[in-house]
């Protein structure tokens, strides 16, 4: 079983383009900034389903193929911890009191994240 990103998670992620209007108040800035972490986010989710789709692999391969895709599954990791410090450095530096609300947009897109895998798998 391949696991993709769906349409409806896409659907879904739009809901956060209206918070993210909301959180700024219109502030064309900082609405960018809120909407460059959305499409962090989102290429995380992507990382996300990279990762278990490799680690799944391994349980299933032996020998030289299994550590290759142990190898992708640890880089997998590694670039989604990346993706999640780097853009919450970048916020905090851009300006802190975005930062909150880039948390509360990750807790957001996780419930997002949750409901699409639990209707899709």
């Amino acid at each position: 079983m391949e696991k993709k990103v769906t349409k409806k998670f896409y659907l879904l992620s739009l809901i956060s383009v209206v918070a993210i209007l909301i959180m700024t108040g219109g502030h064309p800035q900082n609405t960018l900034a809120l909407l460059g972490v959305l499409i962090v986010l989102i290429f995380n989710h992507t990382t996300l389903l990279n990762m278990v789709s490799n680690l799944t692999k391994t349980m299933t391969l032996t020998g030289d193929d299994a550590k290759q895709a142990m190898r992708k599954v640890l880089f997998f990791l590694v670039l989604k911890m990346t993706l999640l410090v780097s853009v919450m450095v970048m916020i905090y530096f851009y300006d802190k009191s975005l930062t909150p609300k880039a948390l509360l947009l990750m807790i957001f897109q996780l419930i997002i994240q949750v409901v699409s895998i639990k209707n899709n798998y």
